[in-house]
């Protein structure tokens, strides 16, 4: 605990510093950041996910591929053929343990594309249709849209690993590499202005960057499609580390901030 406590410190001092460099001196109270602060915490992720996310983080790098090192699954079409192809996907084990697959939703033309990390479910039929991220999670990513006055319209929500699996399920670096090539044709043909990404696992695996969230957060950072195309890329907490540590929120609202500026 008292490890967490200083960790969290030193991310606190390293943002504090970070604004104070760019010349954010005080955080404005406003009744969006309430609606948002006011998110309930109803919902905490088993400690088995966590484990997960940190032996990804540690193995990543040992794992053939990258971000930046591109594996191509071949296929043409727009997004509901790419739905097809997620669906019946065997590229790695995870497919055996499948619970639904998960490629996404939202815009065609998206303004903003999300990307998260993975779908838990525990039982088969036990989360509503398009959940992406959780049930309590997306209604919070919801909620950091509407602070921000984008419609759902305008957004298309994803995650790293396309397929929903039992929460007894770990997946590990390996998994995340084999769904890449999916996440980057869905870039493409998206096309979004600005992609964000959410948690760790999401902005190592789109940016190959081995920093820290702390260190990556603050700043837009450029993705690269293989055409030459560069997209604006910003990064902050996944919900799931919002609901578990609501103190995080208000770091948040400043990541969704530079976000709504730079739409």
């Amino acid at each position: 605990m008292t490890a967490d406590r200083s960790r969290f410190l030193a991310e606190v001092e390293s943002l504090l510093a970070y604004h104070k460099s760019i010349g954010i001196c005080d955080y404005p109270r406003n009744k969006d950041l309430d609606d948002f602060c006011a998110i309930d915490s109803l919902h905490s992720s088993p400690s088995a996910k966590k484990n997960s996310e940190n032996r990804i983080l540690n193995e990543f790098g040992t794992v053939t591929g990258g971000a930046r090192k591109k594996r191509e699954i071949k296929g043409e079409g727009g997004l509901s053929d790419l739905s097809v192809e997620i669906a019946s996907c065997t590229e790695c084990d995870l497919h055996k343990q499948r619970i639904s697959p998960v490629p996404g939703k939202g815009a065609e033309k998206a303004t903003l594309l999300v990307i998260g990390d993975w779908l838990s479910c525990d039982t088969p039929g036990t989360l509503p249709e398009g959940t992406i991220m959780g049930i309590e999670q997306d209604r919070m990513v919801g909620k950091m849209l509407a602070a921000i006055k984008l419609n759902p319209e305008e957004v298309f929500i994803t995650n790293v690993i396309k397929c929903a699996v039992p929460s007894t399920c770990h997946p590990a670096a390996v998994h995340v590499h084999r769904c890449l090539p999916f996440l980057r044709r869905q870039i493409a043909i998206l096309a979004p202005k600005l992609i964000c990404s959410m948690g760790m696992i999401a902005a190592k695996a789109v940016l190959g960057d081995s920093r820290s969230l702390s260190q990556l957060r603050g700043k837009f950072h450029i993705y690269e499609t293989e055409d030459g195309q560069e997209i604006p890329m910003i990064t902050t907490y996944h919900p799931t580390y919002l609901l578990q540590n609501p103190e995080m929120k208000g770091a948040t609202w400043v990541d969704l901030q530079f976000l709504a500026k730079r739409l």
